[in-house]
């Protein structure tokens, strides 16, 4: 045995504490199997009701009238709501399939060995679900010799784990400790199972692994991970101050880390806002318009600023209420400083109102914000950039370009090797990114990479307070070293809201089996796209494993603790989306930033296995290809647009390619009657707004040309042929700064305008992930079901 498989299997054993605390999680029994013996069964009825009819529900989820095997050969095995009727179906179904030819077809399609079956493999040859039911198929045939073979089963007592359960993302850590005292140990982090070997040959596929970054903490400057459920706790708590803000005495805000003498601008200047916006006077409802215009949500919690005229220390704060996505700062002893910082929630934190139990989605993508329009508004240029240079953060609303390499490691780290020989590569000729969707940050703790292309390791903790940097050299360094544990951990401890709507758990059932089990290039489907590398061709293969019942059958997952990571690199051409994003990371890119303070170059090493900077360089790789992290989907239902670049609005048309549209406008938020014409952001209103049956926001589409297009930029006048657009994206894939350049302050039909997706444009295109065009339309409809409850 390797030292690397001795890592794996030493991993997988200490993480058995871990499971056995998670696994209440479902309110479930153990898995289909061998725990516990059965009677013997004196009659084909008692052996029918004992041991094959338990199992017959999982074929019943589908295989009734209306399920999702309701189909032309589907039909043949059908089952009815009525259990008292499953015999006489089975046996009619029997006949209808051929009988024995030597083998029945219900159990050559339920072991696998007769494709496509929707419903994977539940009973593999000499399981004791395919031993039962081929037992009961032979008495159908052979009525005389039944008493010889019911006599020669010795199979397991049925004890099936649900097909619905979600652990809702956030980290296991943090449900292992719940009800646990502070003094408990923490097991080993089930992400660090993830490492080359694992999962070898099983349903889910992984090509992208953990890598501990902080072997000595303490040798670097860095606080060291929690130990115990106490340190996890107290941690939480640090992190929660710094990352959430709403006032909070330690609160972070961009490039300036945690003081509080400055801020990005004070609340005297906040509170002119209104007179930028053309209106005569303040508004009575000023504070809701900040949080429309320039996208942000409106937190329920108290996020205090001072009204013109407040002292803040004589208010607690002031009477005004901030959106969240900005925070007034205060003194170590808690005074109130007038100070007003920007933070992390500009990009990372979104709304859904009209439902009480959600509100802000703290660590959701910000698929509302318009933040730069503030500074603007300001006067300030934008974040922070001076106005005299005309620099956009996103060409839509809702989208930014956080990841650009170049802006990470030259603005904020000020690294500037002009003598390194990728720096021309790099820094002059790697194509931009073009418009991010920010991934969910419920979802970090079951991804062992991070950023869409996994661009660095999970454990590479300080680019997550990289805007937070307050200077560059060893002062926001230390910062940075110093926060970026507590930071994180907080992060972690996210879960994903529950969907706020009914679910047809019936029609969610199928969806959890389709999803964990159809595969997509099964026999008679013709994908014309070519399979991935690994797993069973399913969603799973490359999201992750979500349902009690799949979590804990070992053909899908090595360990139950491996539930809902997602850890699959899926290749650029494969994937087939915008490949701009990943096109950026280009190989001059990575090998220039291996060195920078962010990409933790002190763990550089000859052993791909122990380095932990820039992942996707070509000695890291080893051969797997560029490509896009299909992420976990905790609360994927929040989540929307969909794609890096948010370029498509639901799940319907991410499962349904052909459906996906051109142009198209989110809805806006309604404007009160004497406030029409103001700019008003994104609906959010979830019985508004929101589409439960595509499952994301509701849209317009536009035509080319319609009223806020603009023809020569956005489409062309020959619609199958934008000319200059084309031309435009040429020079954005051959240049890292001209994707930048916008037109300086933006007038209220500007805004408007910016409101519209054009999937034309550099780095937007809606393209790709079409392996699931195989879907019919009532599967889609059952694994949007599903994904609700996740």
């Amino acid at each position: 045995m390797d030292q690397l498989t001795q890592r794996a299997a030493g991993l997988l054993a200490s993480v058995v504490v871990l499971v056995s605390a998670c696994s209440g999680d479902y309110s479930g029994g153990t898995a289909t199997g061998d725990g516990g013996g059965s009677a013997q069964a004196r009659s084909v009825e008692e052996h029918f009701t004992g041991n094959v009819q338990p199992r017959l529900d999982f074929c019943r989820t589908c295989h009734v009238p209306g399920g999702i095997a309701d189909v032309d050969d589907g039909r043949k095995m059908m089952l009815s709501g009525d259990r008292n009727a499953d015999l006489e179906n089975l046996r009619a179904s029997w006949l209808r399939l051929g009988e024995n030819n030597p083998t029945s077809r219900i159990l050559l399609m339920a072991s696998g060995q007769e494709r496509p079956h929707s419903g994977g493999a539940p009973w593999p040859q000499g399981s004791d679900a395919y031993k039962a039911m081929d037992i009961l198929l032979q008495c159908f045939a052979d009525p005389s010799g039944c008493a010889g073979r019911l006599a020669s089963y010795g199979g397991s007592v049925v004890e099936d784990l649900p097909l619905l359960g979600s652990a809702r993302g956030g980290h296991a850590w943090f449900d292992f400790c719940e009800g646990k005292s502070d003094d408990t140990p923490l097991p080993t982090d089930p992400r660090a199972l993830i490492v080359p070997g694992v999962n070898s040959g099983k349903a889910v596929y992984y090509n992208a692994y953990w890598k501990d970054c902080h072997a000595d903490p303490a040798a670097v400057g860095e606080e060291p991970p929690a130990q115990t459920c106490g340190e996890l706790r107290a941690m939480t708590a640090s992190g929660r101050a710094l990352i959430e803000g709403n006032g909070a005495i330690g609160a972070g805000w961009y490039f300036g880390g945690s003081a509080s003498e400055t801020g990005n601008f004070t609340a005297e200047e906040y509170n002119t806002l209104w007179q930028a916006w053309g209106l005569d006077a303040r508004p009575d409802n000023f504070d809701p318009l900040v949080a429309e215009r320039y996208g942000m949500g409106m937190g329920a919690i108290r996020n205090p600023y001072p009204l013109p005229g407040e002292d803040p220390n004589a208010t607690d704060g002031g009477s005004g209420q901030l959106p969240t996505g900005l925070t007034q700062l205060r003194t170590a002893d808690g005074g109130w400083t007038g100070n007003l910082g920007t933070t992390c929630h500009v990009c990372h934190s979104g709304q859904i109102s009209g439902v009480d139990s959600i509100g802000t989605l703290y660590g959701n993508a910000n698929s509302l914000s318009e933040f730069g329009q503030m500074d603007l508004d300001l006067g300030h240029g934008y974040a922070g950039v001076p106005a005299q240079v005309p620099i956009i953060v996103g060409k839509t609303r809702g989208t930014n370009n956080a990841l650009a390499l170049q802006i990470i490691t030259l603005l904020l780290a000020q690294d500037i090797r002009p003598l390194d020989p990728d720096f021309i590569g790099f820094a002059l000729l790697t194509p931009n990114g073009g418009s991010i969707d920010a991934p969910a940050w419920w979802n970090m703790g079951h991804r062992p990479v991070k950023f869409q292309d996994g661009f660095l390791a999970m454990d590479a903790l300080r680019s997550d307070l990289g805007f937070y940097l307050p200077g560059p050299g060893p002062a926001g360094f230390d910062w940075i070293k110093q926060h970026a544990r507590a930071g994180d951990t907080y992060v972690m401890s996210l879960k994903s809201p529950a969907y706020p709507s009914a679910i047809d758990t019936a029609l969610a059932a199928q969806g959890a089996i389709l999803f964990h089990s159809k595969d997509l290039w099964g026999a008679g489907l013709d994908n014309p796209l070519p399979r991935p590398a690994g797993g069973n061709g399913s969603c799973a293969s490359c999201h992750g494993a979500y349902s009690p019942r799949y979590v804990n059958d070992p053909a899908y997952l090595d360990t139950p603790a491996l539930e809902g990571v997602a850890s699959y690199i899926v290749p650029r051409d494969l994937i087939g989306t915008d490949p701009q994003r990943v096109d950026s990371d280009s190989e001059a890119a990575e090998q220039y930033g291996k060195q920078n303070f962010f990409a933790y170059p002190e763990t550089l090493n000859d052993d791909p296995d122990l380095d932990c900077s820039t992942q996707n360089r070509a000695e890291i790789r080893q051969g797997r290809e560029h490509g896009y992290l299909a992420p976990p989907l905790y609360g994927v239902w929040a989540t929307a647009p969909y794609f890096h670049n948010g370029s498509v609005p639901n799940v319907w048309e991410v499962l349904q390619p052909a459906d996906r549209q051109t142009i198209w406008r989110r809805v806006s938020t309604p404007a009160r009657v004497d406030q029409l014409g103001f700019v008003m952001g994104y609906d959010t209103d979830f019985g508004r707004a929101y589409d439960t049956d595509r499952l994301g926001w509701k849209y317009q589409t536009l035509a080319c040309g319609e009223p806020g297009t603009t023809p020569y930029l956005d489409c062309s006048t020959n619609d199958t042929d934008p000319v200059f657009q084309d031309l435009l994206n040429i020079l954005n894939s051959s240049n890292p700064y001209l994707w930048y350049l916008g037109t300086g302050p933006t007038s209220d039909e500007q805004l408007e305008t910016r409101k519209i997706y054009n999937t034309r444009m550099y780095g937007q295109g809606n393209q790709g992930h079409a392996f699931t065009a195989v879907l019919t339309d009532q599967e889609r409809r059952a694994i949007i079901e599903y994904l609700k409850t996740l």
